[in-house]
């Protein structure tokens, strides 16, 4: 069984990990390529759903931190844990959030890009 599902909507990447999945480096990897896949090599807002997830490896959470594949990040989880998981996103030079609501999430990652498109930049480029 796969640790996580992805899809490419309306723009926005979709990453949702499966209820208690702990992330390896692997996993993290596997992620990450098949989000490449999905986007087109474009930098691209992503959702990542981490509800239920249960821990991330070291090397998967300093591999997260250091990829640039996004443009922002919101990330979303429901539970105590989901916020410690989420901490590490602060130190990532990517713009990211977590969230409790994936339609805040969503509104978030709207802003966002509408920003990005108001300064010059683009999603398909990055920052």
């Amino acid at each position: 069984m796969n640790s996580f599902t992805a899809s490419h909507e309306d723009g926005i990447l979709r990453l949702h990990w499966r209820p208690g999945v702990f992330v390896t480096y692997e996993i993290a990897v596997q992620a990450a390529r098949t989000l490449e896949e999905l986007s087109g090599g474009q930098a691209l807002p992503i959702l990542v759903d981490i509800t239920g997830v249960t821990g991330l490896s070291p090397e998967a959470r300093a591999g997260m931190i250091a990829y640039r594949g996004f443009s922002v990040v919101a990330l979303v989880g429901d539970h105590p844990m989901g916020t410690v998981l989420a901490a590490f996103a602060r130190q990532s030079p990517t713009p990211s959030a977590y969230f409790t609501s994936q339609p805040e999430a969503l509104q978030w990652l709207s802003e966002q890009n509408g920003h990005l498109m108001a300064s010059g930049g683009s999603p398909k480029t990055g920052l």
